[in-house]
């Protein structure tokens, strides 16, 4: 492995233990057993750095997503897995970061507006795939993906902050079933 990557293998563990809001380069350089102007060095600049870092988040959040499996029947099946692999104790600090990533894009639009899609843009395309495997009509495939997307992230941050994770869980198998329940009420192709 290379310096670089070595380096943002590292920020990206220190982040994720200590957060990007207020990231500061020295304490970070400190942690990485390096200087801020090395981090500048390899870099450029403390954007691309987190640039760098939000890219492989996203990259060991897709390692760690087993592909659906013959038992993925149906769009509840689909969210149930989705959501099982967004509650493991790795997904939910990658989770945390993306969630950190939107509240900074909210705050310092100029910076970090395109920074949420960097980590949710990779999972929408194969998300809209399956949905049309499932019946979704392909016209509709995109905003039903940004329904899943979008719940998901409300329960995922709702989740890290629950004093009771099996609340959050039980809502995530509700709205797989309501979304599954709408899919065959509605014919399957066309209205979900």
């Amino acid at each position: 492995m290379d310096r670089r990557a070595e380096l943002a293998e590292g920020a990206l563990d220190y982040v994720l233990v200590h957060g990007l809001v207020g990231l500061s380069l020295r304490p970070l350089a400190a942690a990485l057993g390096t200087s801020d102007r090395m981090l500048i060095y390899h870099f450029g600049s403390k954007e691309r750095l987190v640039g760098e870092v939000l890219a492989l988040a996203q990259r060991r959040l897709a390692a760690s997503l087993e592909p659906p499996g013959p038992d993925v029947r149906g769009l509840a099946d689909l969210v149930h897995h989705l959501w099982a692999a967004l509650s493991t104790p790795a997904a939910a600090r990658v989770t945390r970061l993306y969630l950190e990533i939107c509240v900074l894009a909210v705050q310092e639009p100029e910076r970090f507006r395109a920074a949420p899609e960097r980590l949710r843009g990779p999972w929408r395309a194969p998300l809209q795939s399956g949905l049309v495997a499932f019946g979704i009509a392909p016209e509709r495939a995109a905003p039903v993906a940004d329904l899943i997307l979008d719940t998901l992230d409300g329960l995922a941050l709702d989740r890290l902050v629950a004093t009771d994770p099996a609340r959050v869980d039980a809502a995530a198998a509700v709205f797989a079933e309501l979304l599954e329940g709408h899919h065959r009420a509605t014919g399957a192709k066309g209205s979900t």
